[in-house]
């Protein structure tokens, strides 16, 4: 049996997967976002990766299949109907046969899969982040309003994906910043808005005699004597 979208109430779809995913961040928000994401179409199951482009290799942040959570699930594109996808950073629908037309893809023989549909993540820079996709055990034509609601989807977790490696990237920068501070030959002391002390390194220990754990937080002033 054909798996009919063109009654589907968009707004009412998205309301459902926004409700679902509006008070979650990072992978609470990938598994509400699929989770809702298939239950509110009737998929099959439903997943969002991250794009391994040195290894050509996406990595599930969240996949559900039949009700089910699969865990840890990682797959070359190489003859995947997920490798258009990524490749051409476009939309990729393939309404039935989808097993037949990728058969070095054997997992879809195993998911049952019949139908698909994946939609790229792509950040401001038009660089591809990694897909959001659907498969279904049965035919799923091609519809305006499934293809909206992909796109809206699309773009919301392209967003979180941002969102997270701009959060790495900042911590990256911080643990680089401290080893340069620690290593650094001269006493370093920062000080908040009270002249209280927020950061010592190495050096200023040995300087003052003292733990950095020992001052945080205290007043800088202990360590300065008064004028004669």
């Amino acid at each position: 049996m054909e798996h009919r979208f063109d009654n589907l109430d968009v707004d009412e779809a998205l309301r459902v997967i926004a409700e679902g995913t509006a008070t979650t961040t990072g992978k609470s928000f990938y598994a509400s976002l699929v989770e809702s994401l298939s239950g509110t179409l009737n998929t099959t199951g439903a997943w969002v990766t991250e794009y391994l482009r040195d290894t050509q290799r996406l990595r599930a942040l969240a996949f559900w299949l039949n009700g089910e959570w699969i865990e840890d699930y990682e797959y070359d594109i190489e003859g995947s109907p997920c490798e258009l996808v990524v490749t051409s950073a476009q939309t990729v629908h393939i309404p039935e046969n989808v097993s037949s037309l990728f058969p070095k893809d054997s997992d879809l023989r195993v998911f049952q899969a019949v139908s698909y549909l994946g939609v790229p993540l792509i950040d401001a820079a038009g660089t591809v982040l990694g897909h959001l996709a659907v498969l279904d055990s049965r035919p799923m034509p091609k519809e305006p309003p499934l293809i909206s609601l992909f796109q809206i989807f699309a773009n919301r977790a392209a967003a979180e994906h941002q969102r997270l490696r701009a959060e790495a990237a900042t911590r990256e920068r911080e643990k680089k910043l401290s080893r340069l501070i620690d290593s650094a030959m001269d006493g370093i002391v920062e000080l908040d808005d009270g002249l209280r002390v927020t950061l010592m390194n190495t050096a200023a220990e040995r300087m003052f005699n003292c733990a950095q754990t020992e001052v945080i937080g205290h007043e800088f002033s202990r360590f300065l004597s008064s004028a004669a």
